[in-house]
């Protein structure tokens, strides 16, 4: 196989501290015959797709960071196969899919070229892969955004989840779920909208849908103080049910208050309501990594991006960075 790997890093997502898995993957994708080209300017990898796109150069494109980036990325270039290197916080859809922290073993599974496909969905625009969410979750996810000077880490979710404990007063949306079954009418506090089954931590969302099936897994929880929250997230992390679940094609969330609800998209801060939300069957295609799901040999990913790693030689990002044609 030949042909240019892009690769976009994001430099708040553990890069610096991990830059040896970068390095690695880029010796493996040469030692496989490809190109690969580091990208921490968006626009310059941007300028790069455009220019190569149309000669069919492009074998695919690396994610290197957490789902943050993987959304960022697959919003500007969807029609680009993608592999994460999962160096985030949770990294839900790079677990899910079985992305692991192991640059050799990633430049394989590119060089092997196989692709499968995934839903995209879309909120008010904006493409995901993951989970949408509206409520005391994405209040927090906002607030660690507004207040983060660099990496956020789980303990800068764990102090606004005690602040929010004592400040948030659950206003209220209401949801039109448009499905098979035709136009439905809810209303709720919490929303969790996903496309795969896990969720921040861990908990379990949905009802482990197919992530190509076609359809938004969608979870309304009613809730009004903080007890009932609590007992929720008890309920939810023993993969009970805690409210009325659905399968739909189509969202519409607007405030049932004066109060806008926040919403977040995989993990990062999304705006308000009013909210659209639409499904793209198999919109995304990514490399396949279920060929090599058994091979005992490539690294787990971390829980947290805060974990220690082994840290790179001084100097060695700036030149992969500066590699031909890359840009920084």
């Amino acid at each position: 196989m030949s042909g240019y790997v892009v690769i976009q890093r994001n430099p708040h997502s553990g890069t610096h501290r991990r830059s040896h898995v970068l390095l690695d993957l880029i010796a493996g994708l040469k030692k496989a015959g490809l190109k690969p080209r580091l990208f921490s300017n968006r626009s310059r990898l941007d300028e790069f797709v455009l220019r190569h796109q149309p000669a069919g150069d492009l074998v695919a494109m690396v994610a290197a960071g957490g789902d943050g980036t993987v959304d960022d990325l697959l919003n500007r270039h969807p029609e680009l196969p993608l592999a994460i290197l999962p160096l985030g916080t949770e990294n839900l859809l790079a677990r899910y899919l079985g992305f692991r922290l192991d640059g050799i073993w990633l430049a394989k599974i590119i060089a092997q070229g196989h692709v499968r496909e995934m839903d995209l969905a879309r909120a008010n625009g904006r493409l995901f892969c993951t989970v949408a969410s509206a409520g005391f979750d994405a209040s927090i996810v906002h607030d660690v955004h507004s207040r983060r000077s660099g990496h956020a880490n789980r303990w800068s979710y764990f102090f606004s989840f005690l602040r929010h404990l004592v400040s948030y007063r659950f206003p209220g949306m209401n949801v039109v779920v448009h499905s098979s079954r035709g136009v439905e009418k809810h209303s709720a506090t919490q929303l969790f909208v996903s496309n795969v089954p896990r969720y921040a931590m861990q908990l379990p969302v949905g009802r482990g849908g197919d992530e190509a099936d076609g359809l938004l897994e969608v979870e309304l929880i009613s809730i009004s103080h903080i007890g009932a929250l609590l007992w929720v997230l008890g309920w939810m992390f023993l993969g009970k049910p805690s409210g009325v679940r659905l399968q739909a094609t189509e969202l519409m969330i607007t405030s049932s208050q004066d109060a806008a609800v926040l919403f977040e998209v995989d993990g990062d801060p999304s705006g308000e309501t009013p909210m659209h939300l639409t499904i793209s069957p198999r919109g995304l295609k990514l490399i396949d990594t279920r060929s090599a799901q058994s091979s005992k040999s490539a690294a787990a990913i971390p829980s947290d991006s805060s974990a220690a790693e082994p840290t790179a030689p001084a100097g060695k990002l700036p030149e992969i960075a500066s590699l031909p044609v890359s840009g920084n």
